[in-house]
């Protein structure tokens, strides 16, 4: 967690979520209470860490003695937060997946990744199944073609190039729902 540490820590100008401009909350999964644990104050470097700290990639985050993974664990898409906390319409940037079909898995490394999507999107469907009449969910394009191997994940070769075609694929999206 190092390098992410020093990344986001020389990006982020804030040092506190209180201090940022919008209001924003990242969710984590405590290993303790088996729940999710919403960081809407504190140390935002800490909590961003904690909220991506994916299983058997990362290290759990430790924060006041509590273990901390990756927020998907328990809340991927968490429209149902945005709903509670009041939105009326959300935008959903997801990281590519979920508008693609799942397929069994072939290699015992793809079983995990499948159940873990398995989850998601179901959490995601039953939030959808429950909104609230007029709430707007807006799933935006990942512009990805193709499935980006989760193997490669150290490879930031091809950042750049998946956040244009994300870019572009959302402005296209907005711009057409804004005529």
């Amino acid at each position: 967690m190092g390098p992410l540490r020093e990344v986001l820590s020389a990006t982020v100008k804030a040092s506190r979520i209180e201090e940022l401009a919008v209001p924003f909350q990242c969710v984590a999964a405590s290993i303790e209470r088996a729940a999710a644990h919403w960081f809407d104050g504190g140390p935002l470097v800490d909590a961003v860490l904690a909220s991506c700290a994916v299983p058997g990639l990362l290290p759990p985050v430790v924060i006041g003695g509590e273990h901390f993974y990756d927020g998907g664990l328990v809340h991927s898409i968490p429209i149902g937060r945005a709903v509670q906390l009041g939105a009326g319409r959300v935008y959903v940037l997801h990281v590519g997946r979920i508008e693609r079909p799942l397929s069994p898995p072939r290699r015992f490394w793809e079983v995990g990744m499948v159940a873990f999507e398995i989850a998601r999107r179901h959490r995601f469907a039953e939030d959808l199944a429950t909104l609230p009449a007029g709430v707007e969910v807006h799933v935006l394009p990942s512009g990805v073609a193709e499935p980006l191997s989760p193997l490669r994940y150290r490879d930031g070769s091809q950042i750049s190039a998946c956040i244009d075609r994300a870019y572009q694929a959302s402005s296209r999206y907005l711009g057409n729902r804004a005529g």
